[in-house]
């Protein structure tokens, strides 16, 4: 899978593609990257906050390990992901796209 890129043992870069205004809420798998739709409209940070919220329930993180690190105001997003203990790819693609 392209979208989620190991830079360490506790570091994760995961690349998506964001569509917001969206019906709802739902994760797709597109190789390259993740497309992920949200509600929010791309106002005053609205749609870069719900999908902090989103990942946060997905993967069981805490706000602070979820950092948007290029693309705060564009559709495509490179998002950094911290664990606190060694985690295995394939366990963070199966909490991503269920």
């Amino acid at each position: 899978m392209g979208f989620l890129e190991k830079k360490s043992e506790d570091n994760f870069f995961l690349h998506a593609k964001i569509k917001p205004n969206s019906k709802n809420q739902r994760i797709l798998d597109n190789d390259d990257y993740l497309i992920i739709f949200l509600r929010s409209k791309p106002v005053q940070n609205k749609a870069n906050n719900e999908l902090i919220n989103l990942l946060k329930k997905k993967l069981r993180l805490a706000a602070n390990q979820i950092k948007i690190i290029s693309g705060l105001k564009k559709s495509r997003k490179i998002i950094k992901l911290t664990y606190t203990e060694s985690v295995n790819e394939k366990d963070i693609i199966k909490k991503l796209l269920n």
